[in-house]
C-alpha cells in the first residue's frame, strides 16, 4: 500500500480518481432519476434517461481509450511492439 501512489504513477492515479468520481456522479443521477421517476413528467423523465445513456456511453468510451493508451505506453516502455491480431 505504501507504493500505491508514487511520483511515476501520480497522473495515472489522478485519472483513476477522476473516473471514480465520474462514475459516482452517474450513479447518483441514476438513483435520483429512479427515485423521482413517479413524479417527474414523462418528457423530463425520458430526457433524464437519454442523458444518462449518453453520459454512460461517453464515460465507457473515454475509459477504454485511456486504458488502451496506458497499455500501449507500457508496451513501448518495456520494448515490446504492439501487435494487431489478424
Amino acid at each position: 500500500m505504501k507504493n500505491f501512489v508514487t511520483k511515476e504513477n501520480l497522473n495515472h492515479r489522478l485519472m483513476q480518481l477522476f473516473i471514480l468520481v465520474a462514475h459516482l456522479v452517474l450513479l447518483k443521477w441514476i438513483i435520483y432519476t429512479l427515485y423521482e421517476g413517479g413524479v417527474l413528467p414523462f418528457n423530463t423523465l425520458m430526457y433524464h434517461f437519454l442523458g444518462i445513456s449518453v453520459y454512460g456511453g461517453v464515460l465507457i468510451r473515454f475509459c477504454a481509450w485511456f486504458y488502451n493508451r496506458q497499455y500501449l505506453k507500457e508496451l513501448e516502455k518495456n520494448g515490446h511492439e504492439p501487435k494487431l491480431e489478424e
